[in-house]
């Protein structure tokens, strides 16, 4: 398995003080770091959003404004995101969370017959429930 890059917490804050988001989107990246494991349904459900456009695609726009913060990083995470994929393709949202896995290492996603919707799971360093 592949090391991900852990992010500096300091770093991430900065960067995400300055991305210029709007409330919104705020609340989006604060849900998520709360409640650490989530779906696109639920998201939807829980903050009362339109399903389109797509919060998961929300999600990759907001990282792209954090990542211009901390564009070193950012990169780290990219390049970690593509040897992660099996198309190796890229998913700017891999700044913030990554996919779930079952107690077998296989992803929590229908593509896998693990479930119905892709389950995600905020980085350890950002989760925010405890504070």
């Amino acid at each position: 398995m592949i090391k991900r890059p852990i992010t500096p917490i300091e770093e991430f804050e900065r960067a995400l003080d300055k991305a210029e988001l709007t409330n919104e989107e705020i609340e989006l990246i604060e849900y998520i770091r709360y409640t650490s494991i989530f779906t696109q349904p639920g998201l939807v459900k829980e903050l009362k959003r339109p399903s389109k456009p797509p919060l998961l695609t929300v999600l990759c726009q907001i990282c792209r404004k954090i990542g211009s913060g901390m564009p070193d990083h950012f990169k780290k995470v990219i390049n970690w995101s593509m040897q992660m994929s099996e198309y190796n393709t890229r998913w700017d949202a891999h700044l913030i969370c990554a996919e779930a896995l079952n107690v077998d290492n296989i992803p929590l996603s229908p593509t896998y017959g693990t479930c119905l919707f892709d389950v995600l799971v905020v980085h350890k360093e950002l989760f925010l429930g405890f504070d």
